[in-house]
């Protein structure tokens, strides 16, 4: 089953390289080391985000 999976990603990995006239190495790269560090900054700015928000409405609430 993981290797099914595994060679499906690849696939889709080729799959984009090829609609985007680029390499599978390229896409690789854009998704594994730009884009996904970039998603979980963006997620840990909205939790942050949450946090402070949280904290103001148990603050009004008690007063």
């Amino acid at each position: 089953m993981i290797d099914y999976i595994f060679y499906l990603c690849v696939d889709i990995l080729a799959w984009l390289a090829k609609a985007t006239g680029t390499t599978y190495e390229l896409v690789n790269i854009l998704i594994f080391i730009i884009g996904y560090p970039v998603f979980v900054i963006v997620l840990l700015g909205v939790i942050y985000w949450q946090y402070k928000k949280i904290r103001k409405l148990q603050c009004v609430k008690l007063n």
